[in-house]
């Protein structure tokens, strides 16, 4: 079959033109075989302050590049294909020549095993979850979901996973055992973690979900005397909407993390957005975490941390692809660092953006 290559201007046009086509570039097309590329962008504008219970800790104001993704499908057939997606953004730390750089975000390998009730998943790919859930929220480059956002879950990690629907699109399940450390982290440890979601769609615009996660985060290595400990964290969320115009949704977590953030924490969320004309809206979410220190072997501390996050922001999308939020964000803590009248408050104010091609 012959193979057809868009011209290097097509090229071009992916590469520096502002966005104009849905989900990526076909860049090469031979019927059957294609390739996808596209792109995404997080900017803001900001202005963070940062302050105990007596003083004005830190301030910064400027723009911030949150995150900026490219991505390349490759299908061979109706059945597989694969995804390489890069991201770039601004790492702190002593002894480094450029804070921006570039990691790998996503690369995997998809095939349909039994149409698509039983779909595989293998390499460094989506967990579960904050995906999922971003899909729905859909306002990632404003704020994270709430189990990304306190440090629960990682959006992506290197293993092996199963998804599918069943009985007409009324449940779909997500399963995965991984390595446990993220995309920032992809080495193999001396154990690998479980995590499954299961959906449920009764009618159009529902949707029910419930979560699970197990494993070591990474921590366990051989020949420790003492054993690693593991994390447990259970999940539910519910929503509902009306296509990409409406929706509002709940969560609930229990996080018992005895292997990389000692934390016992259960955290509540409720959020939604709303489009009030064809290119204008709102949005907020509001998230509780109260919080305990958790040794590895499961001493639980005394003193409670609360942590509250409210999010208010007016939305405006001047054209497709691109989405901007005028925003405010206050994160408090009180009891900071599980001491004792410590206090934490962090307040933004700016306009978030995304542009995507």
């Amino acid at each position: 079959m012959k193979a057809s290559i868009k011209s290097i201007a097509a090229i071009a046009m992916f590469a520096f033109t502002a966005p104009a086509f849905a989900g990526g570039v076909n860049v090469y097309d031979d019927g059957e075989s294609k390739l996808k590329l596209g792109g995404k962008v997080f900017i803001d504008g900001t202005q963070t302050t940062t302050k105990s219970a007596t003083a004005t800790t830190a301030k910064t104001t400027g723009f911030n590049l949150g995150r900026a993704y490219l991505t390349a499908k490759y299908t061979f057939n109706s059945d597989w294909m694969m995804r390489v997606t890069t991201d770039a953004a601004l790492e702190t730390g002593a002894g480094l020549g450029k804070r921006t750089n570039i990691f790998l975000k996503y690369a995997y390998l998809q095939g349909k095993l039994a149409g698509d009730a039983a779909v595989l998943r293998l390499g460094v790919s989506h967990n579960p979850w904050i995906d999922y859930e971003q899909g729905l929220w859909k306002h990632r480059y404003f704020s994270k979901v709430t189990s990304d956002e306190f440090k629960y879950d990682d959006s992506a990690d290197l293993g092996v996973g199963l998804k599918g629907e069943l009985a007409d699109g009324l449940v779909k399940y997500w399963v995965t055992q991984v390595n446990g450390g993220g995309y920032g982290n992809i080495a193999s440890s001396n154990g690998t973690d479980s995590k499954v979601r299961v959906g449920v769609y009764p009618i159009k615009g529902l949707t029910l979900d419930v979560g699970y996660n197990n494993g070591y985060r990474a921590s366990k290595t051989f020949g420790l005397a003492t054993p690693a400990g593991k994390q447990s964290m259970f999940q539910v969320m519910a929503s509902y909407g009306i296509g990409h115009d409406f929706r509002v949704g709940a969560n609930y977590i229990d996080n018992k993390d005895k292997a990389s953030k000692l934390v016992s924490a259960k955290t509540f969320a409720v959020w939604g957005y709303a489009k009030v004309t064809s290119n204008m809206g709102l949005v907020g979410r509001y998230e509780k975490q109260d919080a305990y220190s958790l040794t590895a072997t499961g001493v639980k501390g005394t003193v409670k941390e609360k942590r509250t996050r409210y999010i208010v922001g007016v939305d405006y999308s001047p054209t497709k692809h691109v989405d901007m939020t005028l925003g405010y964000i206050l994160d408090d803590t009180k009891n900071s660092g599980y001491t004792i009248g410590a206090v934490k408050k962090v307040t933004q104010v700016g306009l978030w953006s995304q542009f995507k091609y």
